[in-house]
């Protein structure tokens, strides 16, 4: 029996412990409590809003609500947005909107569902205005922690300099730094005063930044407004120690590295209220924090370090208990001998309240007006964050500039070379002028790698790219027209005579140019390209930046047909080099040059491409662009030119005749050879074959260009030999003469070929060498 009545009894003490714990959770009506806290920040500030949060711990602890919830958010649009929604669809009975950022939407929703059927959320939000069914106001006496914290750095300097951030405005204005400065200047008239805005109450890069600036002019006691401690923990990394001034109990963390910290107890403000609301209590009333001689209403909390002086807190204890004993209005901060003056220089006007000396005393809403410093109040601004310049490595930048240098000498120098030797064959046959064109052209492309490493500005992002595109055009241009010409030459199997001035190329060079020029044109009149402070880009820190070159999509697409012209221009002169490798005189068989030249352009921007489309940060870019132009560049005046002026070298500058090489014959001079050959049989009336021709491009269709020939047919000593030799130098001249504009007797004569009578060993002779 004894065991049943104690079972008993523990299932209705459990029975009633559990309903009373159910009732605790919902409100008047029977349902789930809901609350929803906004905080304009993460809760790990360390700061106002893990304080605020502290608080709402607190009431869902002691009320047991199982429903509440945090939502971070900032500024009116977007807390609309977010918030409303969940008003509408959720059946939330109380929101706290801890920022001022939260009060214009929170205070539209109140107006809102003021009266609504179905929403009945009650709204608690920053202010002291007018409250109604479900809005609630509440507010804190942040200018009182302020001047005991002004306050307690009078006290505790040693260096007779203060400082203090605040976000200023628009956020804030500068009321609750005019509170810390009155504080200190209230027990230690000399101090000097120094205070920057940061431009908002979470800004840790600059509070950080503005903080050394503090500490570089001797400050040493720095207080906040702000939301976090980056500055309090900046001033401790420098080896000070340094007082907490953002409402959370900062010694808990650093413990006596604070000097001195106030904190917030937000639970008592929010506890009172939280219970009214759940018990469906709608004549709402304003609520207010502050020091209190009632501890249950004491808003403030104060610590203090161990290497406080008992002076120190003595002061501070007796200060405090002035405030909590005399009445808000009458505080220093709101009256005292500076405020006649101020406000009169202000437009403010002085205090009309009962109770107050109105001669020395404002109200709480010209208190929120000041921004404005006092006299002895040194303002440092609002402080920017340099932004520090990223510039292009200077070693680098002078090695391109300094080897395009170089190479634009050695340049200048072959062009000199050209016009001293340019009546040597090795010279003529490759038409000098062209070869100075290709010169200017690779010049050209030097002094826009010199631009592309230079100083970045707008003029400079365009002319880069005119003198490289120009650059390029000339120097491709001209080599692609060159073997043009040698194709039209040599590459006609009906071996008619043909003559090509360099007056008949110029225009076709002059083309290429044209072209370029007005895609450049297009480029630049749409494209937009210009030079930008670029941040964010590579590796680049927070406040750095680059300057670089920018273009519009436009631009962009232009320059994407550039690049396909020159691919095109590329193409049709591989396809030229490659028709005319048959021909067989080395100084008119440029083909292998040049061909090697647009063969290792086209491998560098194979290369080339791949490497620029995969990520690369913009000094790489500018380093792989400017090496593949010098390369592309300097390898084809190499390929070029080093061959002539080495045979120039070899053969001395009174050369004065072509050379034959000694080389495979290809298929197309086979050909011509067995033309010839019939043509000698058949109709020059010498049926024995003794008679050589040779056609007006110097191919001698019996003893040159084939693996029997030697240089100059060869060196027999009869004189049959010798009027061969005098022969092939007549027909060489006429090839030379087709490639530039000096005209020879052979040149301008009708006659298609030319016979050579020869003894019959003769042609023995020459099949056996």
């Amino acid at each position: 029996m004894k065991f049943l009545k104690k079972f008993f009894i523990f299932l209705i003490l459990f029975y009633c412990y559990t309903i009373t714990n159910k009732v605790n959770c919902l409100d008047g009506d029977g349902k789930p409590f809901r609350m929803i806290m906004l905080l304009s920040a993460n809760v790990n500030d360390m700061g106002f809003n893990n304080m605020m949060n502290q608080g709402r711990i607190g009431v869902i602890k002691n009320l047991q609500i199982e429903d509440s919830r945090l939502i971070i958010v900032d500024g009116q649009n977007e807390t609309t947005d977010l918030v409303e929604p969940i008003l509408q669809n959720e059946d939330i009975d109380f929101v706290i909107c801890t920022s001022q950022g939260h009060t214009a939407a929170c205070k539209y929703f109140a107006s809102k569902y003021l009266n609504h059927p179905t929403v009945k959320t009650q709204f608690l939000i920053r202010g002291s205005g007018a409250t109604t069914a479900n809005l609630i106001q509440f507010n804190y006496n942040f200018a009182s922690c302020n001047y005991m914290s002004g306050y307690f750095a009078g006290l505790h300097t040693r260096t007779n300099k203060i400082g203090f951030l605040s976000p200023g405005a628009p956020k804030v204005n500068d009321a609750w730094v005019y509170a810390f400065w009155l504080g200190a200047k209230q027990v230690n008239p000399n101090i000097e005063f120094y205070y920057y805005n940061v431009g908002a109450f979470l800004n840790p890069d600059a509070s950080e930044r503005a903080t050394i600036d503090l500490l570089d002019r001797g400050c040493d006691v720095i207080g906040n407004t702000l939301d976090d401690f980056s500055s309090g923990i900046t001033i401790m990394s420098k080896g000070y120690r340094t007082i907490g001034t953002n409402g959370f109990p900062q010694k808990l963390i650093y413990g006596e590295k604070i000097l001195y910290s106030y904190a917030y107890n937000w639970t008592k403000l929010f506890l009172p209220i939280t219970k009214n609301v759940k018990a469906g209590y709608t004549n709402n009333t304003q609520w207010y924090g502050d020091f209190d001689l009632d501890e249950n209403k004491n808003f403030f909390s104060i610590d203090y370090s161990y290497g406080v002086s008992t002076d120190t807190l003595n002061k501070m204890n007796q200060q405090i208990t002035f405030l909590k004993s005399t009445s808000r209005f009458t505080h220093p901060y709101y009256c005292n001998n500076l405020m006649p003056e101020y406000t009169k220089i202000n437009n403010f006007n002085l205090s009309t309240a009962p109770n107050v000396n109105n001669s020395i005393c404002i109200d709480h809403s010209t208190f929120l007006k000041i921004n404005s410093p006092f006299p002895g109040m040194t303002y440092l601004g609002l402080y920017n964050i340099s932004l520090n310049e990223v510039k292009f490595t200077q070693s680098v930048q002078n090695g391109f500039s300094i080897l395009s240098g170089i190479l634009i000498g050695i340049t200048m120098l072959m062009i000199v070379g050209i016009i001293k030797y340019s009546k040597t064959p090795s010279m003529r046959s490759a038409s000098p002028i062209f070869l100075n064109f290709i010169l200017v052209g690779g010049i050209i492309v030097y002094i826009g790698i010199i631009v592309w490493v230079g100083p970045m500005s707008t003029s400079s992002c365009n002319a880069r790219l005119w003198l490289v595109t120009l650059g390029f055009s000339t120097l491709i241009g001209s080599l692609v027209v060159k073997n043009f010409r040698i194709w039209l030459i040599f590459d006609n199997p009906e071996l008619k005579s043909i003559k090509i001035t360099n007056y008949q190329l110029f225009p076709w060079v002059g083309a290429c140019l044209v072209i370029n020029i007005i895609l450049m044109a297009i480029l630049t009149s749409v494209g937009d390209l210009k030079q930008i402070d670029a941040m964010n880009i590579d590796s680049l820190g927070k406040y750095e930046y680059m300057k670089v070159c920018k273009m519009n999509h436009s631009g962009a697409s232009t320059l994407y047909t550039i690049l396909a012209y020159f691919a095109a221009l590329l193409l049709v002169g591989v396809f030229v080099s490659w028709k005319i490798r048959i021909v067989d005189i080395q100084e008119f068989n440029e083909s292998g040059a040049i061909a090697n030249t647009l063969y290792a352009i086209s491998f560098c921007l194979f290369v080339i491409v791949p490497l620029m489309i995969s990520p690369q940060d913009k000094q790489s870019e500018t380093i792989i662009l400017c090496t593949t132009g010098l390369f592309i560049t300097t390898a084809a005046l190499s390929i070029i030119f080093i061959p002539k002026f080495w045979r120039v070298f070899r053969k001395g500058a009174n050369e004065s005749e072509i050379n034959y090489s000694k080389k495979k014959q290809s298929n197309v001079a086979t050909a011509r050879a067995e033309s010839g050959s019939k043509g000698s049989n058949g109709g020059g009336g010498n049926s024995s074959g003794g008679g050589h021709k040779t056609n007006r491009r110097g191919n001698m269709t019996s003893g040159d260009f084939t693996d029997d020939s030697e240089s100059s047919v060869g060196d027999n000593e009869n004189g049959k030999e010798k009027v061969k030799d005098d022969v092939a130098n007549v027909t060489s001249g006429a090839v030379l003469a087709e490639f530039t504009d000096d005209a020879s007797d052979i040149d301008n004569n009708e006659l298609n070929e030319i016979e050579l009578s020869e003894q019959p060993n003769t042609t023995n002779n020459l099949e056996n060498n």
